[in-house]
């Protein structure tokens, strides 16, 4: 049974309200033969963003910032069949705590709502091992949350998180 440690580092995007976000991580792999590999891995991004939802009569900005903390296993499989080398496809899930909390403002007034989250989500990816301790990882992350809603000047606005597509570099050793 091989095994390593990766630590990787993160950048982010939210399918939504994000424009971006940083991270690092941590995880381990037990080859599993045939290419395969089981990688337990944990996560922690955080991210900040803005926008400006279209719809009220008065425009109402959004300023959030979420940071996430997720523990996953995935399954690895190496198509040229040496786990460890070259390309690979993954796929798993994992759990995930994050807090969120978003600013409104609209004309002079403004509010404000946090709200913290536990929640369960499935992972697909791709990644390509350039040599044995280094490449790159594209990991979808299917974490959503939709329950935060503010009122702000007489305009009410909700914030969503849809999904979030991360991109890292591991190093391993």
């Amino acid at each position: 049974m091989k095994r390593f440690i990766a630590l990787a580092c993160l950048a982010m995007a939210g399918a939504s309200l994000f424009a971006g976000g940083f991270g690092v991580g941590v995880q381990t792999s037990f080859d599993q033969g045939g290419g395969g590999a089981i990688a337990p891995r944990l996560d922690y991004i955080r991210a900040t963003g803005s926008s400006t939802p279209s719809g009220p009569a008065v425009p109402v900005r959004l300023d959030a910032r979420v940071s996430i903390l997720a523990l996953g296993v995935d399954y690895d499989y190496f198509p040229g069949k040496q786990s460890g080398q070259g390309f690979y496809l993954l796929a798993g899930g994992g759990v995930a705590d994050f807090t969120v909390h978003v600013d409104g403002t609209a004309g002079a007034a403004s509010a404000s709502n946090s709200n913290r989250k536990t929640t369960c989500f499935p992972e697909a990816g791709l990644g390509w091992l350039f040599t044995r301790n280094v490449g790159l990882e594209l990991l979808y992350k299917g974490i959503r949350y939709h329950d935060l809603n503010l009122a702000v000047g007489g305009e009410s606005a909700a914030y969503a998180l849809s999904g979030i597509l991360q991109g890292s570099v591991v190093v391993r050793f």
